[in-house]
């Protein structure tokens, strides 16, 4: 499985984005008072253990990390929501999907997109 780091304050969320210019990088934002979130993390989970390397893997929990959850959503500009997975690449976010649309197959397709553009 790919190592999952975790972003708890402003300054882990801007060296996530930072390593960005160098790999594409999956930011999952989680809430972990919410049962929605609880299955999405399932499948963001999924999609770690079978995604090859090449990859930044983050997660901020929105309730007990708000100030990292915040700053993240200034420097992505993506409205917050919670699930949330953002795909940062060159300090942009290029995709990003939340609630029932976070689904591993969905995380591995983009993947995949990303891996196509790096190489063209």
């Amino acid at each position: 499985m790919n190592t999952l780091l975790h972003l708890a304050t402003v300054g882990s969320t801007h060296e996530a984005v930072a390593a960005s210019e160098k790999v594409p990088v999956f930011i999952f934002k989680h809430s972990t008072q919410c049962g929605v979130s609880s299955r999405a993390i399932r499948e963001f989970e999924a999609f770690l253990g079978s995604e090859a390397p090449g990859f930044g893997y983050y997660q901020v929990n929105v309730i007990e990390s708000r100030a990292a959850s915040d700053e993240l959503e200034n420097l992505a500009l993506v409205r917050h929501e919670s699930p949330q997975v953002l795909l940062m690449w060159g300090s942009e976010c290029v995709w990003h999907a939340s609630h029932g649309r976070i689904k591993s197959e969905e995380l591995r397709l983009q993947a995949t997109a990303i891996r196509k553009k790096q190489t063209s």
